[in-house]
């Protein structure tokens, strides 16, 4: 029985990180696809003017979420196999989810009418900041606390494509940044109303205002973690756009698009094992939770740290395919901007996956402020002096310090041993040894994408062949399931 229950828990975790993958890759797909098309056909400064208002109006946003979607999940997970209770919790985390929408959107539409810095671009601050409404009735943490990702899979699938497809036929020009406004927050519009008409499947709705002030404490502190990380992810954006210009803040807005296009599986990992890593914690199996935690690190470096190496190899060609040749002086700051990704990958894990379930979020939230206040002070200094270049070093010792204070509290706090929170050297060592193929083999000349489609296929390639040689546990294991299942196919 014991052995049946891992090996449930084990598929559980493939299958809920196989629908994340799927769905995050579908989103990453989308904004890959807009940011090469929009890039090319907005040009920097109409560009850095939706990316300023997109990154003003994430703020928004946050604030109206208030740590929801994290703190819901896993409320919701603990009484998931109680419809009656489940029905009650989601009824209290729904009534405060839309007070705070109201309050939180009624703010912006009065800042839109009253202040010169929303009032020039009105139109283009509401068709963004609508999304503050789509998050508030998608309800989107009762699906993923109930792990119904093969839904959330094929609705998203639905609504990328629609969404896509409208920006590819509509969005022409310059001129046209208000249509590409309201489309880019189309899929999320689609999402939540599917969302909001399937939920009597789940749950049983009664619309009443049901504030239970017991939730307010602990939502206030995810929201405050949830701030912080805003803070340093969009504020290097909002400070260029104030010191710098637009032409500027248009070029960093596409080395922040690519950063967050490589730290997608972390995202994935976190929600796809939290509520394993919880109940491992909170039934005192520590043994279980030392070996989920291995496993995190080991996954999130394999990926982020193959990703990072390649993307520094080919940095220009990257940044060319991403948004063109007007945004040519962008690679610089992208090469310093993607060194952030393993560290924002091991915080996310050692914060995020280890801190939550072991009930340490305060101090996860010390780690994160610290990360903001030196983002913000070190962003003074070097934005009016180094402009992008600078930002992107700031990004840099941000994540590196929040994964370091992760780092030290886990190891004196929770008791996990160096050796679980480090990436293994056989990781280390195949993606450096990638490097060296990728780095030399001469590329076909003429179309970028082809050329980086060829540089993957050598750097990846090479990767998995060192991966064997050396018997790097992902690689190992993943080629062990592959090779599994053909021969379970063959009998």
């Amino acid at each position: 029985m014991t052995q049946g229950g891992g090996d449930n828990r084990k598929g559980s975790i493939a299958r809920n990180i196989s629908y994340n993958t799927m769905i995050t890759v579908m989103k990453y797909v989308f904004s890959a696809v807009c940011m090469m098309y929009v890039s090319r056909k907005l040009q920097p400064a109409a560009s850095g003017e939706v990316d300023f208002a997109t990154s003003t109006t994430a703020y928004f946003t946050m604030f109206a979420t208030l740590g929801m979607p994290i703190y819901a999940i896993r409320c919701c997970a603990r009484c998931r196999s109680d419809r009656e209770k489940l029905s009650r919790m989601f009824t209290e985390l729904f009534g405060i989810s839309l007070l705070l929408a109201a309050i939180v959107g009624g703010v912006l539409v009065a800042l839109c009418f009253i202040t010169d810095p929303f009032r020039g671009n009105r139109m283009l601050f509401l068709l963004l900041g609508s999304q503050i409404l789509w998050n508030a009735i998608g309800c989107e943490w009762l699906y993923k606390a109930l792990e119904r990702y093969r839904y959330l899979m094929t609705v998203s699938a639905v609504a990328y494509v629609t969404a896509l497809s409208l920006i590819l036929l509509a969005v022409h020009s310059p001129e046209d940044k208000l249509l590409y406004a309201g489309l880019s927050v189309l899929a999320g519009a689609i999402t939540a109303v599917c969302n909001f008409f399937c939920l009597r499947r789940e749950v049983d709705i009664t619309f009443h205002l049901r504030i239970n002030t017991k939730h307010l404490k602990p939502l206030f502190v995810f929201f405050a973690m949830s701030c912080m990380t805003s803070i340093y992810g969009n504020l290097d954006v909002v400070m260029l756009g104030a010191i710098r210009g637009n032409y500027e803040t248009g070029l960093y807005g596409l080395v922040s698009k690519g950063k967050i296009m490589l730290i997608f599986f972390g995202g994935v990992l976190w929600s796809s094992m939290l509520p394993q890593m919880t109940n491992a914690f909170g039934s005192g199996d520590r043994e279980r939770f030392r070996e989920l935690t291995r496993r995190a690190v080991r996954l999130i470096t394999a990926v982020n740290l193959s990703l990072t190496v390649f993307a520094l190899i080919h940095a220009a060609d990257v940044t060319l395919a991403m948004g063109g040749a007007s945004y040519a002086n962008a690679a610089t700051a992208f090469r310093i901007t993607v060194c952030s990704v393993v560290p924002i990958g091991l915080s996310n894990v050692l914060g995020g996956l280890v801190m939550i379930p072991a009930g340490r979020e305060r101090r996860l939230l010390a780690a994160e402020i610290a990360g903001a206040v030196v983002n913000f002070a070190l962003n003074l200094y070097v934005i009016p002096r180094y402009s992008i270049e600078g930002a992107a070093v700031t990004t840099l010792v941000a994540e590196a310090l929040v994964f370091v204070l992760c780092f030290v509290i886990d190891k004196r706090e929770i008791g996990l041993p160096v050796s679980d929170m480090l990436p293994d050297i056989r990781t280390i060592l195949t993606c450096l040894l990638a490097a060296v193929p990728a780095y030399f083999v001469p590329l076909p000349a003429g179309n970028v994408f082809l050329r980086l489609a060829a540089a993957a296929a050598v750097y990846f390639g090479s990767a998995v062949i060192f991966g064997l040689l050396l018997r790097e546990p992902v690689v190992k294991e993943v080629f062990a399931k592959v090779f599994g299942r053909f021969e379970a196919s063959k009998m």
